[in-house]
């Protein structure tokens, strides 16, 4: 049977941050629960490639889950997720002041993403805090994991035939550019993902050998955590982009 805890927490492949996460589960009747379980889990990454895992919150309107409906909810803030991959970070897109609080009753989300750097099996905890009329509750949720592999990304191959250079300034307002060294001249793309994994860019472009800049107009994209990629000679390199306004 499965349990129900404090906050719902729905645990979606896809994709973040500030308002690029809607939530997307169907809680039905439940005041809160966990869907899916720790059995489903976070899905797998790989070191050096794009991670993303949407988590969706509902939040319950008193403490009937304690055993004491006579206290009432009044938020809940999901504080951290510990235990992550190095690489990886937590955004949120709460409902309240603070980004990672949802207001009793409603529903919330936030993603984990960015880019593994080491292989493990990473056991994580999800931080909860919930707000009461008495007082602040701790609520831990054990039990998920991220396993990330060892596959070596582009990034790391000596023999690549071009070398990209992290997109400067980052965070960035109206306008960001990027470096890259090619050993030789031909067609290349480059494309922008919000984090889940729409694409809001495209551009072909023609490299040449040697050093080549990218200039990439931001000031249309609204705030938020985007992951860039060029691909170039049967090759692609990604990272992130931080857009400020």
């Amino acid at each position: 049977m499965k349990k129900l805890l404090l906050l719902t927490i729905s645990l979606a492949t896809a994709a973040l941050s500030y308002s690029q996460c809607t939530p997307n589960t169907d809680f039905g009747d439940e005041p809160f629960g966990v869907a899916p379980d720790t059995v489903v889990n976070f899905v797998s990454g790989s070191v050096n490639n794009i991670y993303s895992q949407q988590i969706d919150v509902k939040v319950p309107t008193d403490g009937t889950f304690a055993n004491a409906p006579f206290i009432t909810v009044d938020s809940a803030m999901v504080m951290a997720i510990s235990g992550l991959p190095p690489g990886l970070s937590l955004d949120c897109a709460g409902n309240t002041v603070s980004e990672c609080t949802y207001l009793a009753g409603t529903e919330g989300c936030a993603v984990i993403s960015g880019i593994p750097t080491a292989a493990g099996t990473y056991e994580l905890t999800v931080e909860l805090l919930v707000y009461t009329n008495f007082n602040a509750i701790p609520y831990p949720v054990p039990g998920y994991r991220i396993v990330v592999d060892g596959t070596i990304g582009l990034e790391e191959n000596d023999n690549l035939a071009f070398k990209m250079e992290d997109i400067r300034p980052n965070p960035a307002n109206l306008s960001a550019s990027l470096f890259l060294e090619s050993k030789r001249s031909g067609k290349a793309e480059f494309r922008v993902f919000d984090l889940v994994g729409k694409e809001v860019h495209s551009k072909e472009l023609v490299v040449v050998q040697g050093r080549n800049k990218i200039n990439y107009n931001t000031s249309q994209l609204p705030e938020g955590v985007y992951i860039y990629r060029l691909d170039a000679f049967g090759e692609s390199m990604t990272s992130r982009l931080v857009i400020v306004h």
